[in-house]
């Protein structure tokens, strides 16, 4: 296929469509970015996730036991068990509540950092700060809203160019 015939069978107008360049608009070179990997995206995209992502190891480190082996990481202090038996009403067996909370916690501070399931990371983090400002501790609503923000943030534009899921996205397009 020489390459004329390979360009029209790219850029041909699909059925319906009208043909030539003002029916999409002047070419333009370079090609205008797409929305999601401009500069303000990629800063934007660094801080938010940054930010969410020290927040729970910060988090979880001052919930955890405090050893030297990586299995303290996930074992809670006694008050985050107390606490998490007041949370979950008695319906989840509170350490191991709390347990998976510091999981879950770490696993999102480490999704968060690489860029690697953002979206559903940003879900989860804003789903924990609606409970934590209804259920937990309503009066804190503040910092639930900001939690929340920026994993709706997160949820709804993604992790921005310097992530996995960006990389993972583009090499899907290629294939």
């Amino acid at each position: 296929m020489n390459e004329q015939s390979r360009f029209k069978v790219l850029y041909a107008p699909a059925a319906g469509e009208a043909s030539g360049p003002s029916a999409t608009g002047p070419l333009v070179c370079p090609p205008r970015p797409r929305p999601g990997e401009t500069p303000i995206d990629l800063i934007v995209g660094l801080m938010m996730r940054a930010a969410l992502a020290v927040q729970y190891v910060f988090w979880v480190a001052d919930n955890a036991s405090r050893g030297a082996d990586l299995r303290s990481w996930t074992e809670p202090e006694p008050g985050l068990v107390l606490a998490a038996s007041v949370w979950t009403l008695g319906l989840i067996e509170p350490a191991l509540a709390a347990a998976i909370l510091l999981t879950t916690a770490l696993l999102l501070g480490a999704s968060l950092a690489t860029g690697l399931m953002t979206r559903l990371a940003g879900l989860l983090t804003a789903a924990g700060a609606l409970w934590h400002a209804l259920f937990v501790l309503p009066d804190a609503w503040p910092s639930a809203l900001a939690w929340g923000a920026l994993g709706v943030y997160l949820a709804l534009r993604g992790a921005g160019p310097a992530s996995i899921d960006w990389a993972l996205a583009r090499l899907s397009r290629l294939g």
